[in-house]
């Protein structure tokens, strides 16, 4: 199987354990990216968006359907994450393609403000992170030098490799959401929202 239809496959069975076990955080899950949303993605990003990610942001453009915003005094809109939106463990959750693009920048520009060569390089493209949208996440490694290995970051540390490819990583969190549990993390279903992590 090829890198895509193994992303293809691996969303497939989350979406598929979400619609039947967790209907309200299956709610989450925006539509479909547009040939739009790809193309202002690619902008944003100033390089090709790897077809492994554009395959699964064409699933699904991330998983804050339900999200809203709160304008603060000085005019700034900041997100307001619905608890649905965490559909990965540690209470992560899918970018879409105008969330990727805005990290992106913010991760590039930490970069560039602190003078930290090889912090966050031009080519790591966050796709899953943190419910607070903070420190903590996952980036897929763009380059394409041998496929497009998942990096895993957190603050303070060096983005480092944690799978060899975005389906592997989405497998391991079906296994996990079949079997109940992301290494010792537990998952459980309330009122047909999907929550990890103990009561």
């Amino acid at each position: 199987m090829s890198e895509v239809e193994d992303v293809r496959s691996a969303w497939g069975r989350i979406v598929h354990w979400l619609e039947v076990n967790a209907p309200v955080s299956a709610q989450a899950l925006r539509g479909p990216a547009t040939d739009e949303d790809i193309a202002s993605l690619r902008e944003a990003l100033g390089l090709d968006v790897p077809d492994v990610l554009e395959t699964l942001l064409r699933l699904n453009n991330g998983s804050t359907a339900k999200d809203t915003t709160r304008v603060l005094p000085n005019g700034r809109e900041l997100p307001v994450r619905h608890l649905d939106s965490a559909v990965f463990p540690y209470g992560r959750i899918l970018l879409g393609c105008a969330e990727i693009g805005e990290e992106y920048a913010k991760w590039r520009r930490s970069e560039e403000q602190n003078g930290l060569e090889d912090y966050w390089r031009v080519s790591w493209v966050p796709v899953i992170q943190d419910f607070e949208g903070q420190y903590y996440g996952y980036a897929v490694d763009a380059s394409g030098a041998s496929g497009f290995p998942v990096l895993e970051y957190g603050e303070g540390s060096v983005p480092g490799e944690a799978f060899p490819s975005l389906g592997v990583l989405l497998d391991s969190f079906a296994d996990a959401l079949q079997s109940g549990s992301w290494d010792g993390w537990p998952a459980r279903v309330e009122k047909g929202s999907l929550r990890w992590g103990e009561e």
